[in-house]
C-alpha cells in the first residue's frame, strides 16, 4: 500500500493506486492532472469542486475526474478521511477500449462527476479495489496481467453503474440563502461587465461586508475568486470553440490580456495559446 504521492505531476505507469487514511484534512488549491483519476471514498465527509461546481461527498461516493479537469478537495482536519485513489493514463484507457466500450467516457462528466454507490455496488467495488491493491503490493508471477485485468473489471463495474437508469449522481451545491443564489446568477449573466463589490451590494440591497462574509460562507469562495474562476472557465470554453485567445480574454470580462494570461496559466497549467505555463500545478499531495 502506498502511503504518499510522488512529487511529480505526470504518470510514468499505465496506472497507480494509492490507499490513504488520515485525519490531516486537506489544504489544496485548484489543480489538474494530465491523467484520469478515480477516487473511491470509504470513510469521511467533505466536498469536491470539479470544473467550477462544488459537490458534497460521503462514504460510498465515487469521484470521476477526467484528464485536465480542474478540481479541489475539501476535507476538515481532525476527522477520519479514507480513500482509494487510482491515477490512470488516458492512453491506457484508449488502448484497452473497444468500439462498444470507450473507457475514457467514464470520466467525461456527462452525467456527473460524483456517483453515489448503493450498498451492493459498494461491496463489489471494494472487493475489486482491495484485490487490485493486494496484487499490486506483491511481486507474483503474472502481476501486470492480473492487475490490469482487475483494474479493467473495476472500471467496467463503474461504467455499468453509470449506465444504470437508476444511477444516482450528486448534484452541484446551491446556496441555502436565496440572496447568494441571485448574486451567483447575476454574476454568471454579467461576466463581461466591470463588476465591483459595491455594484453588487447596491444591486441586492445588502452591505458589502455582510455580503462578502455570507458569500464565502455559502460557497467556500470569495466573490472575487468566484468571478475570476467563472471568467476563466468561460474563456477556456471560447478557446476550445476556436475563438482567439485575445478575443476570448475580453469577451470573458478581463480588462488586461497580460493579467488574463497569468491567471489562465496558473489555473490550467497552460497559456491561452497552448504553451505549457511556468506555474503548472505540481503533483505532490494533490488529490
Amino acid at each position: 500500500m502506498e502511503t504518499g504521492y510522488e512529487k511529480r505531476g505526470y504518470l510514468l505507469d499505465d496506472f497507480r493506486l494509492f490507499h490513504l487514511k488520515d485525519k490531516k484534512g486537506t489544504n489544496i488549491d485548484y489543480h489538474y492532472h494530465e491523467f484520469c483519476k478515480l477516487l473511491l471514498l470509504r470513510c469521511g465527509n467533505g466536498s469536491y469542486t470539479v470544473e467550477g461546481q462544488r459537490y458534497n461527498l460521503q462514504a460510498g461516493n465515487a469521484v470521476l475526474i477526467g484528464s485536465n479537469c480542474v478540481h479541489r478537495p475539501e476535507f476538515e482536519k481532525g476527522f477520519l478521511y479514507e480513500r482509494i485513489i487510482i491515477y490512470i493514463s488516458p492512453q491506457f484507457l484508449r488502448q484497452q477500449s473497444t468500439p462498444d466500450c470507450q473507457l475514457e467516457d467514464i470520466f467525461n462528466g456527462e452525467n456527473g462527476y460524483v456517483l453515489h454507490l448503493g450498498e451492493q455496488e459498494q461491496e463489489a467495488i471494494w472487493m475489486l479495489s482491495d484485490a487490485l491493491e493486494q496484487e499490486l503490493a506483491e511481486e507474483n508471477f503474472g502481476r501486470v496481467i492480473l492487475s490490469n485485468s482487475l483494474l479493467l473489471r473495476l472500471l467496467i463495474e463503474i461504467a455499468r453503474n453509470l449506465r444504470n437508469p437508476k444511477a444516482s449522481f450528486a448534484r452541484p451545491l446551491t446556496p441555502s440563502d436565496s440572496r447568494i443564489l441571485h448574486i451567483l446568477r447575476y454574476i454568471d449573466t454579467h461576466l463581461t461587465e466591470d463588476l465591483k463589490i459595491e455594484t453588487l451590494s447596491e444591486q441586492f440591497y445588502i452591505s458589502k461586508f455582510h455580503m462578502m462574509r455570507l458569500f464565502r460562507q455559502e460557497t467556500g469562495q470569495s466573490i472575487h475568486g468566484y468571478l475570476q474562476e467563472r471568467r476563466l472557465f468561460h474563456a477556456r470554453d471560447l478557446i476550445r470553440q476556436g475563438v482567439s485567445a485575445t478575443e476570448s480574454c475580453f469577451r470573458s470580462g478581463f480588462r488586461s490580456y497580460s493579467s488574463f494570461t497569468r491567471a489562465y496559466s496558473k489555473r490550467f497549467g497552460t497559456t491561452p495559446t497552448g504553451r505549457k505555463g511556468n506555474s503548472a500545478p505540481a503533483d505532490e499531495t494533490y488529490e
